[in-house]
């Protein structure tokens, strides 16, 4: 398997003072292209400024490894072992914790859509890291999704939910099939158990939460969750740290998050 290695430095301004944000990425599998690795990078330095608004590590260090077919990536996934909650064939990429490592499982799809896999898997390595290894099934995948659908324009990242996603939240709220105060406190086994089961809800719904919390709730909020979420002496429920944090406490937040996406 061809392997090769590079640093990333990005420097950005946080609070008052500058900070240095070292990342390295050990590049794997198939050879991307020149270009497609800038893209890359250039996204993961967006990914990364947004992230360590919440508290990332300066120096961080990750895999990428890329499989043009996807029998090449299902060899090498039961080579280390991997077992996911779904079902490898099945599966765009996947992200391993112990590893620290993303898996772009083919590239079948064209290569635009597999670079929004590939910054779908980084984006999990990043969550892991601002809170600890501690987040929320949903939060870990709504984060990877929010990035997924987002693309750079002059230098920033421009993100939308689909027609479809909003769509179908509304429609599921129709039919009475969100219960959010469960749905926040899910393990990530339910969480895929739901994702599997009732058509890809658990996911549009993770997206859609996830963009409330990032493009309407006031940063210092959102920052809270994440603080709170990472604190280990904090023993409480999800539910009940979202019912601490959010002015209004947890019915208000429903009730904001449904007339932003289902009223609107």
């Amino acid at each position: 398997m061809k392997t090769n290695r590079v640093w990333l430095l990005c420097f950005f301004l946080l609070a008052s003072s500058a900070r240095a944000q070292y990342i390295h990425v050990d590049y794997a599998g198939d050879p991307l292209e020149e270009k497609e690795q800038k893209e890359i990078e250039a996204f993961l330095k967006c990914e990364v400024a947004f992230y360590s608004r919440f508290g990332l590590p300066d120096t961080l260090s990750m895999k990428l490894t890329v499989f043009e077919r996807r029998k090449d990536a299902m060899k090498y996934a039961a080579s280390i072992g991997m077992s996911p909650k779904m079902p490898l064939q099945s599966v765009n990429g996947v992200y391993s914790k112990k590893r620290k490592e993303a898996i772009l499982f083919g590239r079948e799809k064209g290569k635009k859509r597999s670079l929004s896999v590939i910054y779908h898997e980084l984006s999990h390595h990043l969550t892991l890291q601002v809170t600890d290894n501690r987040p929320p099934a949903w939060l870990m995948e709504g984060l990877a999704e929010y990035f997924e659908h987002c693309e750079i324009k002059k230098g920033r990242l421009k993100h939308a939910l689909t027609s479809y996603e909003i769509g179908r939240i509304r429609t599921m709220y129709m039919l009475g099939e969100v219960t959010l105060k469960d749905f926040v406190d899910c393990n990530l086994s339910m969480f895929m158990k739901s994702q599997m089961t009732d058509e890809g809800y658990a996911y549009i719904l993770a997206h859609a939460l996830t963009t409330f919390w990032v493009e309407k709730v006031p940063e210092e909020l959102f920052g809270q969750l994440i603080r709170d979420l990472r604190n280990r002496a904090d023993k409480s429920s999800v539910f009940d740290k979202i019912n601490r944090i959010y002015p209004g406490g947890f019915n208000k937040f429903e009730q904001d998050f449904a007339q932003e996406f289902i009223a609107g």
